[in-house]
């Protein structure tokens, strides 16, 4: 038996650590597993044994395999919300101009995708199928990200900074940009090109992305 206050304090703060690794874990292990099998063929006990764990435990944390692809959704759109959102409205209620707020989301967005592509995967096989759960992705989170990105993406388009258009035309050409590459790594290693599999091809996508975003890329 654990002895002192704070001796149970640090046992407690472990076991809670551990607790909260693993159900990172297994958030991660069926992503990846919804992504690549889709809602219908993702087996738990299958996520369970890539997660390292058992299937009893992601019964515990999460119940139903509906609510497990719920909470991994949810897990995702966070993940998205700090790594990409948060700062770009940070950065928009600071000093920096609109060009740089745009290299800045554009680098944060392809890394994320880069090191994310099941996402992409996720939505798209979602919006093929369509149904309750897209709606729901759709409203907890999407629409949300859209009240930021869009006006952002109307003020450079007044100020010439990226291209006119219509702006939901914009903020989806942008959104296919930075996805779809890191789906088709598997496809362009066959092709014999290189896959963005690191830091500096990352980098180098975005970079492009930039050049298709703005109008001076077109002037002859």
């Amino acid at each position: 038996m654990i002895g002192t206050p704070a001796a149970r304090g640090r046992h407690r703060e472990l076991s809670q650590a551990r607790s909260a690794e693993t159900r990172a874990r297994i958030l991660q292990t069926a992503r990846e597993a919804f992504a690549e099998h889709g809602f219908a063929a993702a087996n738990i006990r299958e996520i369970a044994k890539e997660a390292g764990t058992t299937h009893s435990m992601i019964t515990y944390h999460f119940g139903s395999k509906d609510n497990l692809w719920r909470e991994a959704v949810r897990d995702m759109f966070m993940l998205l919300e700090k790594q990409v959102i948060n700062p770009l409205v940070a950065e928009l209620g600071g000093e920096l101009d609109l060009r740089s707020t745009l290299r800045n989301f554009v680098h944060r967005y392809t890394r994320y995708c880069a090191a994310h592509p099941e996402h992409a995967r996720m939505t798209i096989a979602e919006s093929i199928r369509g149904g309750e759960r897209l709606e729901w992705m759709v409203q907890e989170f999407v629409i949300k990200h859209h009240l930021v990105v869009v006006p952002w993406l109307e003020d450079m388009m007044r100020a010439g900074v990226i291209h006119q258009m219509p702006v939901h035309s914009m903020l989806y050409s942008l959104v296919g940009m930075v996805q779809v590459p890191p789906m088709l790594t598997k496809e362009a290693d066959l092709a014999g090109q290189k896959a963005m599999m690191t830091e500096d091809s990352v980098a180098r996508h975005a970079e492009s992305v930039l050049q298709f975003l703005q109008p001076e890329t077109l002037s002859a």
